[in-house]
């Protein structure tokens, strides 16, 4: 059933479709193949500005800690412009679209309630609600308007005919009349000496109806997906359906599944104290800790996750229970043992092989992992604390300090520093496997490493090529990394004696 919202909506359609035409138009200007410079962030204050006079408008009064959604969205757009990284540009675009929702269901509805399976549920609910509210500009509107155009259209039926008649053949014409001169020398020299009209084959030479049909794309998605995003906000119709305790499934279940799972656990984690962190013991023959802390890292990751969800469930399906709650705390300190011996094998694996992107990555999953699984203890005791909103803040800050941190440069930098022998695949993956963020970095790279390794000439063609991007960036597409990048560019290559090294 609609809402007071939703009404209000359709009586200001006018109002709310000027708005989304021209957040359409704002949207295509900063972002139209410009999608990491410094009018990303200026597009997400527009995204913010609009939102809020759509909130004003329909009559909902701004809460308190929306400021904080904000906050997250402003600091992922400017960290877009800050990076090169094409990872952070994918997952901060995500992110602040996910705290754009989240942050507007917070507007309208009492979440903090809410478990995480049902956040979840009602996610994917609203994406639905959300597309098909993409028909509403064309729907929302006044019956009076639509009597008004009726009865104008009745009084002025045959100027409209004519008009119309006009329009169908212009279009008509604008498709068939270029083929018709481009099929007749005769009748397109009539058209071009005579009547002084363009040749086709320069009209259409010069046209570039990719950019044509990429900035109509463009605008449709900003104006559009805006307005039905605020469309399916507005049905407010996404309520908590409560389910008794009794409703739920034996303990009895989830006791005997939980024991069977908790003795294994318990045993997995003595070993990993006993023979990883205490080091306690003879590992297997021929077995290095370097191979030992490589050889399970994935598959403990793996059942850390796993370990998350069926915890999550267990409180979900089955009754309240004191046994209960005391295995799945065990569960979850098991997993925690699991996740801090993951992170110690990585770290084993980083001092003999060097950081990577990926490796930096695993690691920072596994320190939010283990803060989540903190709220998850606390949650199995006390079911009334926000799982969900507090794993939205963790995930939240952990990853705008990640992508604010220029993590490619520590990688870099890292590599570098403490690595006796750079080799040609070190610096090889410097180079192609970071993005520009690492070329301060790789510019520190002494040259006789490069000489030794015969990489001074790949090194030269790198640095030409970021000074080239340097180059071709103006007043908005400006990005910080490449822009920093380009610099570091120019000072190496007037300052490395090519001369020298080419001999």
């Amino acid at each position: 059933m609609n809402s007071a919202y939703l009404e209000r909506m359709k009586e200001e359609h006018k109002w709310f479709f000027r708005m989304s035409v021209l957040f359409g138009i704002l949207f295509t200007i900063l972002i139209y193949k410009n999608m990491i410079s410094v009018t990303f962030p200026v597009l997400i204050v527009c995204v913010i500005v609009f939102s809020l006079l759509f909130l004003q408008k329909a009559g909902i009064s701004v809460r308190k800690r929306t400021v904080f959604y904000f906050a997250g969205m402003l600091l992922l757009g400017v960290s877009t412009c800050l990076t090169a990284n094409g990872f952070f540009h994918f997952f901060n675009a995500a992110g602040i679209l996910l705290l754009f929702m989240d942050g507007m269901a917070y507007q309208l509805y009492d979440n903090k309630s809410w478990e995480f399976g049902e956040y979840v549920k009602y996610f994917f609910l609203f994406i639905g609600k959300w597309l098909g509210a993409l028909r509403c500009p064309f729907r929302y509107r006044k019956i009076s308007d639509r009597l008004n155009r009726k009865e104008y259209l009745k009084k002025h039926k045959n100027v409209g005919a004519v008009i119309w008649g006009i329009l169908i053949a212009v279009i008509f014409l604008i498709i068939v009349l270029p083929l018709l001169m481009m099929s007749d020398r005769v009748f397109s020299e009539f058209f071009v000496n005579i009547l002084g009209m363009v040749n086709p084959f320069d009209l259409f030479a010069d046209i570039d109806m990719g950019n044509i049909i990429g900035v109509i794309m463009t605008f449709l998605i900003g104006a559009l997906f805006f307005y039905a995003f605020f469309a399916a906000l507005f049905r407010n119709d996404l309520r908590k359906k409560e389910k008794s305790d009794e409703e739920k499934s034996n303990p009895l279940t989830g006791i005997t599944f939980g024991a069977m799972v908790a003795v294994i656990y318990v045993i997995y984690s003595g070993i990993q104290i006993v023979f990883l962190f205490l080091r306690v013991g003879n590992l297997p023959d021929g077995m290095t800790y370097s191979q030992y802390a490589h050889e399970g890292f994935w598959q403990l990751l793996f059942v850390s996750i796993i370990n998350f969800a069926a915890v999550l469930i267990c409180l979900k399906v089955f009754q309240e229970n004191r046994i209960l709650r005391i295995i799945l705390t065990l569960i979850s300190m098991c997993t925690c043992v699991m996740i801090l011996s993951a992170g110690y094998r990585m770290i084993l694996y980083i001092w003999e092989y060097n950081l990577t992107f990926l490796r930096v990555l695993v690691l920072w999953f596994l320190a939010v992992l283990m803060i989540i699984f903190g709220g998850v203890i606390f949650w199995i005791y006390r079911r009334t604390f926000p799982l969900f909103r507090y794993v939205i803040i963790v995930v939240s800050v952990c990853y705008i300090g990640l992508s604010l941190s220029h993590v490619d440069g520590i990688i870099a930098g890292f590599n570098i520093r403490n690595t006796d022998q750079l080799n040609e695949n070190d610096i090889a993956y410097l180079m192609y496997g970071l993005s520009a963020d690492a070329a301060p970095e790789i510019a520190e790279i002494p040259m006789e490493v490069l000489q030794k390794n015969d990489m001074y000439e790949d090194v030269r063609a790198y640095f030409h090529v970021r000074k080239g991007e340097g180059e071709e960036m103006n007043i908005r597409n400006w990005n910080f990394s490449r822009s920093a990048a380009a610099n570091a560019a120019e000072e190496w290559l007037g300052t490395s004696d090519y001369e020298k090294f080419r001999e």
